[in-house]
């Protein structure tokens, strides 16, 4: 067999078995086998980094994966780094204003802010507010952005800032999913948690008044 047709075969030899372990790793997590996940996200880095490099696409997918798992698992600082490093390759390979770009840099910020490193993250969620409006338009994923980036205000103690973002969060949902989906709930009390924190109890009141009214109602999520 000639060398190249020879690198060529073990080159699809790598991938196969890098898309069976990569294809593995989500039913594992939906399962609640994490630990399991965890060493097959692993090793489908390993693969992904034998046979594509480590600036390739595939090893970024294997790179989100792995952090994912961690961050299930409540391992922030170490998904992190994956998250970085998924990141760093995806913003070269795609462009920072791809989707699957900007979807990282949501998941990055989400595990600054999870470790308190609020003015990270809160640069990060800037950036991927206006991608997501560009790209989605008025969308649940828009409605996550804005929810994220009020969350992250709220927990600095920058309540006024963050209302606009948990109403216009709550809005898009309303518009987008329906007024009773079970997404509305997390929305409606962090806009609880704002008019109170600002001393509008009563308002307070009606807004988890509601959200408790659309968690009996409702057993659809988004």
């Amino acid at each position: 067999m000639p060398l190249l047709t020879l690198a060529s075969a073990f080159a699809t030899a790598g991938e196969s078995e890098w898309k069976a372990l990569t294809d593995q790793v989500m039913p594992q997590l939906q399962s609640g086998a994490f630990k399991q996940a965890e060493q097959t996200a692993r090793e489908s880095l390993v693969e992904a980094e034998k046979t594509f490099g480590t600036v390739h696409p595939n090893t970024a997918l294997s790179l989100s994966n792995l952090a994912l798992v961690l961050r299930i698992q409540k391992r922030f600082e170490e998904s992190e780094k994956q998250y970085q490093r998924t990141l760093a390759i995806r913003e070269k390979a795609l462009g920072a204003a791809h989707p699957t770009t900007a979807l990282t840099m949501l998941n990055l910020a989400d595990v600054l802010q999870a470790q308190k490193k609020y003015a990270e993250a809160e640069k990060l969620q800037r950036v991927v507010l206006p991608l997501f409006e560009k790209l989605h338009g008025d969308d649940p994923k828009t409605a996550t952005a804005l929810n994220n980036l009020g969350a992250n205000l709220h927990a600095q103690s920058r309540h006024k800032e963050a209302e606009p973002y948990f109403r216009r969060a709550l809005a898009m949902k309303e518009k987008t999913l329906g007024p009773t989906n079970q997404s509305l709930v997390h929305t409606l009390n962090n806009l609880a948690e704002v008019c109170e924190a600002l001393g509008r109890k009563d308002e307070a009141a009606k807004y988890r008044a509601r959200a408790v009214e659309i968690a009996k109602q409702s057993p659809t999520r988004a």
